[in-house]
């Protein structure tokens, strides 16, 4: 039985990369890669999936009428732009366009695709990880880095780069659970350690439930490594960091210097004086943050406030984005109510705020009912970020793609024969 079984996994690495759900799994990685790079070069990971599907066409398996609730709000928000105006519909209409892509590279593949989507994120998040990393070492000791003062929109703290910190966080918690999935379990150090330092509460949350599903995972062989990986993740946040030096730096008493790396300088480096505000991103800090009666919620309260104020049982279509931008702005900002279930509620109306509640919970009742670990902490570890992070239910790519991929571990129905 042992030597059929290691025959079999040798069998499944050979043929992996000409399994279907493999590279279904790499085309629903693309939200992730495009975090960092433009749609036109992530969406290259789709074409071999698309290629693979067109040279060896076969009978997709019934889906699952999970997935209704999804094309019930994809269809709303199509005819809602069609009945109501926005400035934003460029945006709108991105949206629907790539969580149209993700649910057809779903019902295509057919199949668990979680292999082929962790083979490919699990390289993303270790070396985007590695470099948050130097970047907080450097931060902490009084080193800004030229191009990316260039292209951030703002200074980010800590490790966090030039997107938003937040998904940031998701991406390197996914990450964590690819390595789970992978046993690259002694990598897990670098991703903690990471997003710890990001300046996402959510993750630094979050975190506290990975040695859960590494215990559900792999029982009792999982809590040593547990201890050593958060004593070593531990280490490694005391290494990279240095509140002392940091605090001069962030208060002024020493001007930060700018790191311009130019091939035609004669070292290569060049450094200048550079005054800035960054704020401090250490897990206990931003854990301080929440002690103020709304568990870190009080930016959030006006925007809900505002929302409540708008739901009624009638459709509203896209009118609220005018109303919250003149809100929070002078009508020239992008504001929303930052809770995407109102979002939809707003949109369609009550009925539709029923769908979006469902879009969540129907989803998640079938991975449960499944009983398999990766998938339900994959789905669970995404709810924070997609239900108050984003506009819509379909603002956050990168969400939609988890659950997809947590949905695909679900066995689907036969096609029907005549």
């Amino acid at each position: 039985m042992i030597s059929s079984t290691k025959e079999l996994g040798i069998r499944r690495k050979i043929n992996l990369p000409l399994n279907k759900g493999f590279w279904g799994g790499v085309a629903m990685s693309a939200p992730f890669y495009a975090e960092f790079f433009s749609w036109w070069w992530a969406g290259l990971l789709i074409v071999p999936f698309l290629l693979f599907v067109f040279v060896r066409p076969e009978k997709t398996k019934c889906p699952h009428t999970a997935i209704s609730p999804m094309i019930a709000l994809l269809l709303l928000h199509l005819v809602a732009l069609g009945l109501s105006d926005t400035v934003y519909e460029s945006q709108v209409f991105k949206d629907l366009i790539v969580a149209s892509l993700l649910l057809v590279i779903y019902l295509l593949a057919d199949e668990d695709i979680s292999v082929g989507f962790f083979y490919f994120l699990v390289p993303l998040s270790l070396v985007t990880a590695l470099l948050g990393l130097v970047k907080a070492g450097l931060l902490d000791r009084g080193y800004l880095i030229g191009f990316m003062i260039d292209s951030c929109s703002y200074d980010p703290p800590g490790s966090a780069l030039c997107i938003n910190y937040n998904n940031l966080g998701l991406i390197w918690l996914v990450g964590i659970f690819g390595c789970l999935n992978k046993r690259f379990w002694w990598l897990l150090p670098l991703l903690i350690a990471a997003g710890a330092l990001s300046g996402s509460r959510r993750f630094v949350v979050l975190m506290v439930f990975i040695p859960v599903v590494w215990v559900l995972l792999e029982g009792r062989s999982a809590v040593a490594k547990s201890v050593f990986t958060v004593l070593f993740s531990t280490v490694l946040i005391y290494g990279v960091t240095d509140p002392v030096s940091f605090d001069r730096y962030r208060s002024g008493e020493e001007p930060f210097r700018v790191l311009e790396f130019k091939f035609d300088a004669e070292d290569g480096v060049e450094s200048d004086h550079f005054t800035v505000k960054i704020n401090r991103s250490a897990p206990m800090v931003m854990l301080g943050t929440m002690a103020d009666g709304t568990l870190g919620m009080g930016s959030r309260l006006d925007f809900w406030k505002l929302g409540v104020s708008m739901l009624g049982w009638m459709p509203q279509g896209w009118s609220y984005h005018e109303v919250f931008s003149c809100s929070f702005s002078p009508c020239s900002e992008f504001h929303y109510p930052h809770m995407s279930i109102m979002t939809e509620w707003i949109i369609g109306g009550g009925i539709f705020g029923f769908v979006a509640f469902a879009f969540y919970a129907w989803p998640f009742l079938l991975i449960w009912r499944a009983k398999r670990v990766l998938p339900i902490a994959l789905f669970v570890v995404t709810l924070p970020y997609s239900l108050i992070s984003g506009d819509t239910v379909f603002s956050l790519p990168i969400c939609i793609a988890c659950m997809l991929v947590a949905l695909s571990s679900v066995r689907r129905d036969a096609p029907r024969t005549s």
